[in-house]
């Protein structure tokens, strides 16, 4: 049997290209038959070789963004990139507001039944005063992304 690669194939038009039987093969002169396997090899290594050039590519932009992302401790090179300057901005502001709103009301926030609690008054709070309900889920996915122990729990199998 012949190798994957050496299969040669017939073009129907608007479709894609379909085996040659072997009976058709054989039919073939061998030039023909040379020329058709040639231009799939050089059509695999042109795929190849344009993966590779967009891998590094990649690598290097990445490489750059990761020099200039703002280490948070307790956060990996990914977490940090997860989220863009924009949302870290709007993040950091309703941190701020939290954490303004712990300290006049006195409210502990260091354990996570503490700031569970005071997000509690934060959140009663704000539907008092009419915040709108993203207040409150913004304010989550900003705790949760500079506190990773808040995100969703995972079972990972370990």
């Amino acid at each position: 049997a012949e190798p994957e690669s050496k299969v040669l194939c017939r073009r129907r038009p608007g479709l894609r290209s379909t085996p040659l039987a072997p009976m058709e093969r054989q039919l073939l002169p061998r030039e023909v038959q040379s020329e058709v396997v040639d231009s799939r090899l050089a059509a695999c290594e042109s795929s190849v070789t344009r993966h590779r050039r967009l891998k590094a590519e990649r690598s290097t932009r990445r490489s750059k963004q990761a020099d200039l992302l703002v280490n948070i401790p307790g956060l990996t090179l990914l977490q940090a990139a997860s989220v863009s300057e924009a949302t870290k901005g709007t993040y950091a502001t309703s941190v701020q507001a939290f954490y303004e709103f712990c300290r006049i009301h006195s409210l502990a926030h260091a354990s996570v039944s503490e700031l569970d609690l005071a997000m509690v008054e934060f959140m009663n709070a704000g539907f008092l005063d009419g915040d709108g309900g993203y207040v409150g889920s913004r304010l989550l996915a900003a705790l949760s992304y500079i506190r990773p122990e808040l995100g969703r729990p995972c079972d990972m199998g370990v």
